[in-house]
């Protein structure tokens, strides 16, 4: 059937009889080629979030924080405005990722349509082997610093990489949206790649000057460039009078965000080396450690004016110059930079001979702003490896933009027939061979949303976010969606983190963690903690600092933690402290039967029986208090009810839902010493807000 059309027949006989596809028909098979690509990264490559930062925005843009948000933190709120739309039109979908690809695949394929239109054959490869090395940072690691970027370079290849045609204004309409649009994914990504673009429109003046067209150049090249910088700024100077008013959550957030950047992704100052600066503003070693490790969740202690205090005193650290042969040995290993320096070698032997009008300043303008870029952000990092590819993204589509005329000239009549397919073929090859452990390896691994300790992880995660009950913080460092077994493709469960807090990071102060703490009647994350014995940490690595910073802070409490739970690799604990009002009462009485260690003796467990029954324990928790008879000092430590639910998990509330038990468990930090007649102990019976002390029998050594 499909034989008999007039296309599929000259397809067929494409290079046996020579017959060349319409500009059309090219840019028809590069959407389908498009498509097939994605459709095997989607499938083959296990996409997932390039940071914690976009799991954060889809979490909020799917209303797992509450509420369906138009505000984004990093977004620009008219692209928050647009996606919240589509997730109330269809709430089932998740609008984030499909929006953003949908922008990914759009730019992609509009720089390819405008090479195709340069040069049909030539652009087309170039185009097709875009698409190739675009799949693993666009579509696999999806990140918005570098979809900003990718959408950005789409709009100025619009702009300035087509051919000058006078009349046909609307053909700047998409450029003039894309550029707008990767603003509102990321201003930062707009501004650095405006910068790698800067080289396209220098070569418009050049040619303007040779030309002597100046009207023409006016209106076709600069007028379209300032009309978009005029839609870029006025947006956010729209967004300034509309969203961040003065008072505004939005307002505080974002003068907080600033002084937070300006600090923590410059670098903590050394404590040795500004003790007594730090020590004038009330910080200790403890409280710097935390700004180290951005534990920064108590935003009274960690205000937007600590940070400028900090940055007042802090003195710029020479030039790194060591960090420069980090960037240049980084860019090496970096297929995307690979792809452009073989362009570049391959314009330029395409180019050589007498007569040849070199385009030199589109060629080596964007290698040369790459090196720009790279050494104002030595100050800053040793490597940044997120913008380092959104930068050689930009770079691979300006380079080509530049190279593409030259390349025509030399290669566009030997593209015919057979040796189209070839040099497609190996362009294919080459940029596979080049990407191999992008585009072929991660096909023959597992997905790592898949794994067991990610999976262990979702059911965890699944488990607790089912109480909205009581609320949870977890490490921010495991929260990219992985490690919860998340595709990007699944949209977050509404009010999913309404009861799930990240401890630090750049989103503790942002309106929907602040608008969650007043859900719970608390208006700060970190003195929240010892306010309630339901607050639940997921941390091996920064518990040991969360106690000492609260312990160093808050005068009058004594902290202690202790491990309640294990799913797979991932541990829970509780904080405790002293509790108010703590009574006693000798109706109901306890016994401590047995102790011994566990996890290679890193943990002391105790056993223990309480005499209540199933109605008297409901709904209640249970802790081991202690006191030293020779100092006084004293410690309590939560347990467990020995039941269990259908995941496994110990009750930290007695259930009567669950198999009828009154055995308890404690399993707290190993101790230095035995827990005998030197000390007093009492298993303590917690009701909401009150706490018993019961009559205790301490049988642990008989």
């Amino acid at each position: 059937m499909f034989a008999a059309t007039p296309f599929f027949r000259r397809v067929k006989d494409l290079g046996l009889k020579g017959y060349r596809l319409t500009g059309r028909q090219l840019k028809c098979l590069l959407v389908l080629f498009h498509l097939l690509a994605v459709a095997y990264a989607v499938i083959f490559l296990h996409p997932y979030y390039g940071s914690n930062d976009e799991f954060t925005l889809a979490s909020i843009a799917s209303g797992a924080y509450g509420s369906m948000s138009w505000y984004f933190i990093y977004l620009h709120s008219g692209l928050g405005w647009l996606i919240k739309f589509f997730y109330l039109l269809i709430p089932s979908l998740n609008w984030y990722t499909i929006i953003m690809y949908a922008m990914i695949f759009f730019s992609l394929t509009a720089i390819g349509f405008v090479w195709i239109e340069r040069s049909e054959r030539t652009g087309t490869i170039l185009a097709v082997l875009l698409i190739m090395a675009s799949l693993q940072p666009l579509y696999v690691e999806m990140q918005y610093t570098k979809t900003a970027a990718a959408v950005t370079a789409a709009g100025y290849v619009l702009l300035l990489g087509r051919k000058n045609e006078k009349g046909k204004v609307l053909r700047y309409v998409p450029g003039l949206l894309l550029l707008l649009l990767g603003s509102w994914i990321r201003f930062e990504s707009f501004g650095m790649v405006s910068l790698l673009a800067f080289g396209l429109w220098l070569v418009k003046v050049k040619n303007a000057w040779e030309g002597k067209d100046w009207k023409g150049f006016l209106m076709r090249d600069c007028l379209p460039c300032a009309l978009a910088f005029g839609l870029v700024f006025g947006s956010i100077a729209a967004e300034n009078l509309l969203v961040y008013t003065p008072g505004s959550p939005q307002e505080h957030y974002r003068e907080y965000d600033k002084a937070r950047q300006a600090l923590l992704d410059y670098g903590v100052p050394e404590w040795d080396e500004y003790q007594e600066e730090y020590e004038a503003l009330g910080l200790t070693r403890t409280d710097y450690l935390n700004l180290e490790n951005w534990l920064i969740a108590d935003s009274d202690r960690y205000t937007a004016d600590v940070y400028e205090s900090i940055i007042a005193f802090r003195q710029n650290r020479p030039f790194q110059w060591e960090y420069l042969t980090d960037y240049l040995v980084n860019l090496a290993t970096k297929p995307l930079f690979v792809l452009s320096a073989l362009t570049a070698v391959f314009w330029f032997l395409s180019s050589m001979g007498r007569g040849r009008q070199r385009n030199w300043i589109g060629m080596c303008w964007p290698f040369l702003a790459l090196l720009g870029i790279y050494l104002y952000f030595i100050k800053i990092y040793r490597v940044l490896p997120i913008v380092v590819t959104a930068c050689l993204l930009a770079v691979l589509a300006f380079v080509w933009t530049a190279a593409l005329p030259e390349l025509s000239l030399r290669w566009e009549e030997r593209l015919s027939g057979r040796r189209f397919l070839a040099g497609g073929l190996a362009g294919m090859i080459l940029t596979a061979g080049i990407c191999v452990h992008m585009l072929v390896s991660p096909a023959f691994l597992p997905a790592v949303q898949d794994s067991e300790a990610s999976m262990a992880f979702r059911e965890l995660y699944d488990t607790i976010t089912a109480d909205k009950k009581v609320y949870y913080v977890f490490d921010p460092l495991t929260s990219n969606g992985m490690e919860l077994g998340y595709s990007i493709f699944e949209k977050i469960p509404d009010d999913y983190l309404t009861n799930v807090f990240t401890l630090g990071g750049w989103e503790t102060e942002s309106p929907q963690v602040v608008q969650n703490l007043w859900a719970y009647d608390e208006s700060n994350l970190m003195t929240s903690l010892y306010t309630s014995d339901r607050s639940v940490l997921i941390s091996n690595t920064l518990l040991e600092h969360l106690m000492l910073h609260l312990d160093s802070t808050y005068a009058g409490l004594f902290l202690t933690y202790s491990k309640v739970n294990q799913i797979g690799n991932f541990d829970l604990y509780t904080l405790n402290y002293r509790m108010p009002n703590l009574k006693e009462d000798y109706t109901y009485t306890a016994s401590l039967d047995r102790t011994y260690t566990a996890e290679n003796e890193r943990y002391d467990v105790i056993e223990a029986t309480v005499n209540m029954t199933p109605e008297e324990l409901e709904g209640k928790s249970v802790f081991l208090w202690m006191e030293s008879v020779e100092s006084g000092k004293q410690r309590m430590y939560q347990g467990t009810w020995q039941q269990q639910d259908e995941n496994g998990l110990y009750s930290l509330l007695y259930d009567t839902d669950l198999e009828d038990t009154s055995q308890v468990r404690f399993m707290i930090p190993k101790m230095s010493f035995r827990l005998d007649d030197r000390y007093i102990v009492h298993v303590v019976i917690r009701d909401v807000d009150k706490g018993t002390k019961i009559a205790t029998e301490n049988n642990l050594y008989q």
